[in-house]
């Protein structure tokens, strides 16, 4: 736009405009040439990165010097690439020849798998992308991604910064390189223009998702090694929610439709790591979908009910530093330097600030922490300031611990655990040791929705049944299961007191039948076991076994519905005990353990309520009001959460 100077013919208020007008002008221009000063910056850095190599770089610039939009989508690439690398070495091969194994049905031995547990592959050599990628390599993809850009209408309005992140890049993290947009464009591009022409990006989407499901997909979660190459994927699609998560972004990528990966640092319901696709609506609105999960729809957002505490987007260019000045620092975490994901939180909870006291004053960096039972885990940092911190967009209804850095990088509590709630407001959770309530628990990790899913959905109208025949056409009821269960572990009275030669177990009608133990003993103290012969199989046949092997965690879980478990006795037998466990998590109290009860006490850290074996299948410890509470099983698991105790029960995270 034009700017006239002022001159002493302009007088008055007039004046004063255009003068302001010419000052904006000013400052936007140093602007626009600070930031067009750090890209040079940046770009510069990255061809001196790439060392011999540079030549190649320069080649696809110069390639794109006449197509001004292909040749800043170059630029980005090129600028952000001493971020990226992938791995090299021999065990990779090794590794990948294993999980080839898996998905050809081999099985592979305990050992082995422990062998490759113990490996870290951030030990092997580093390829960076800039020092070895070709110009032929970098020019197919960017033509690639801009082919199927402008060649689908709902791309129409998507902004060039949203291509270059959503559809551009040609690697998602750490894999080798591959060339795979062709490979995935031949098979579920070529799906996706025969089945539609409209301009729905997210109609376009289901098409992808559901060749994507219908495909087989194998959930492995044994070894943990670096993201698989694209085209080892398509041929093998094997591993966690990360590998389902890249197979999905190479498809819809390859078709142009805009997509991302979402994800949490720490559970704050369980001890997991989680990824998750994103699909940016032609609204500009991202909507979660995967194939190993449900379709995109903006009708109903959906989410997989998980707690997360910050969530955050994996990118390919690098994004501004949150905290001015401490990505170098390499005391921090490495999940907070990470240069190459964006907070986005607010995308799922709206923006938020919750301004919380801290006891360590003096402390400049202070981390916002989930717990573990290893630690707690740092997923957010601000900085403190007299006696207090404020963090930026976090999920209400989470319990959080402030956290400051000692000598050595280990974290320690900064003031006292707290709640936060919706518009930034919070629940400090300072015990009252002046104030003691007796607590009744009966679990040490949160019953998660589909855990407590198993408590009904396979259950309720499920009989066991005896008879002298093999046909059961004479059958007792001997038990029905006629409400949802409350614990993982049944002793029985049967119903009828007499002998029997045949007992089955009948699945609710219209159920898959879902179970981990069904025993019988011959006395009520259940110190004679009825030996049970089974005379009748159903699919899969290999997993029947996990119902009398005495382990409450292994289940048999049907194929099909209305089927049902027969056994045969071995002679007329008088049942006095029936011993059942649903399919079931083992969290809850179990008689015979020794557990240990602790409450968190700001900086003085987490202190013992003492420890004690149950005796049933639930403990009582004396507990300070409004504290944050922690049960630990001393004698088995591994799996234990935080919670607080209100109105006589248990409130774990996910249950506030």
């Amino acid at each position: 736009f034009e700017v006239k100077m002022t001159t002493g013919f302009v007088m008055g208020k007039n004046k004063t405009v255009l003068t302001m007008k010419y000052v904006l002008f000013i400052l936007l221009a140093l602007i626009l040439a600070a930031c067009r000063s750090e890209k040079e910056k940046q770009l510069e850095y990255a061809l001196d990165f790439a060392g011999d190599n540079r030549v190649e770089l320069e080649k696809v610039l110069e390639h794109y010097r006449t197509d001004p939009e292909k040749l800043e989508a170059a630029r980005f690439l090129i600028r952000n690439m001493p971020g990226w690398y992938s791995y090299e070495g021999d065990e990779l091969d090794s590794i990948h020849h294993l999980l080839v194994g898996v998905c050809e049905g081999r099985p592979i031995s305990k050992r082995e798998k422990n062998k490759w547990n113990r490996m870290s592959f951030n030990s092997l050599s580093k390829i960076y992308d800039a020092q070895v990628i070709t110009a032929e390599y970098l020019i197919d993809n960017i033509d690639l991604a801009f082919e199927v850009w402008r060649k689908y209408p709902w791309n129409r309005n998507l902004p060039f910064d949203d291509f270059c992140e959503l559809i551009l890049p040609y690697r998602i993290a750490d894999e080798p390189l591959s060339d795979w947009r062709k490979l995935y464009y031949e098979d579920y591009g070529t799906l996706l223009d025969s089945l539609y022409k409209g301009s729905d990006v997210i109609e376009a989407s289901k098409i992808i998702d559901g060749k994507l499901r219908k495909l087989y997909y194998i959930y492995n979660t044994d070894f943990r090694v670096p993201h698989l190459n694209a085209v080892f994927l398509y041929h093998n699609r094997i591993g966690y929610c990360r590998e389902a998560c890249d197979l999905t972004i190479y498809a819809m990528r390859a078709c142009g439709i805009p997509v991302a990966t979402d994800y949490f640092v720490y559970s704050p319901d369980y001890q997991h790591y989680h990824c998750w696709t994103m699909l940016r609506d032609t609204t500009g609105t991202f909507l979660q979908f995967g194939f190993n999960e449900f379709e995109a729809s903006r009708d109903t957002l959906r989410h997989d009910g998980r707690k997360k505490g910050k969530v955050y987007r994996y990118c390919f260019g690098m994004q501004a530093d949150k905290n001015s000045g401490t990505s170098g620092n390499r005391q921090l975490s490495p999940v907070l330097k990470n240069r190459f994901v964006k907070d986005v939180t607010s995308e799922y909870f709206g923006s938020n600030n919750t301004t919380i006291p801290i006891q360590m004053s003096g402390e400049q960096y202070i981390y916002l922490g989930i717990f573990s039972p290893g630690g707690w885990i740092p997923i957010d940092m601000a900085l403190g300031s007299a006696g207090k911190v404020t963090f930026r967009d976090i999920e209400p209804d989470v319990i959080y611990q402030t956290l400051y850095q000692g000598d050595g990088g280990k974290l320690y509590p900064a003031g006292y655990p707290f709640i936060s709630k919706t518009g930034g407001g919070f629940v400090l959770l300072k015990p009252n040791i002046d104030l003691m309530e007796e607590a009744i628990l009966k679990r040490k990790m949160p019953q998660q929705k589909t855990i407590a899913e198993w408590a009904y959905r396979a259950i309720i109208g499920a009989k066991v049944e005896a008879a002298d025949d093999l046909s059961f056409m004479q059958a007792d009821l001997l038990w029905q299961f006629e409400d949802t269960l409350t614990t993982n572990y049944y002793v029985l009275t049967p119903l009828l007191r007499k002998k029997y030669r045949y007992v089955r177990y009948v699945a609710p009608i219209g159920k898959r039948m879902e179970l981990a133990e069904l025993a019988l003993f011959k006395d009520s103290l259940c110190k004679e076991k009825v030996r049970l012969g089974r005379i009748n199989s159903i699919e899969p046949i290999a997993k029947l076994e996990y119902v009398t092997d005495g382990n409450i965690l292994t289940y048999f879980q049907a194929r099909d519905t209305s089927c049902y478990l027969a056994y045969d006795l071995g002679e007329s037998t008088l049942i006095e005990r029936i011993v059942f466990s649903p399919r079931n998590d083992d969290n809850y109290i179990w008689p015979g353990d020794n557990y240990e009860l602790f409450y968190q006490d700001g900086i003085n850290g987490w202190k013992s309520l003492g420890s004690k074996v149950a005796t049933e299948r639930e403990i009582d410890f004396l507990v300070p009001q409004n504290a944050l509470l922690w049960l630990r099983n001393r004698t088995k698991g591994r799996e234990e959460q935080v919670f607080i105790y209100k109105n006589g029960r248990q409130y774990f995270a996910f249950d506030l």
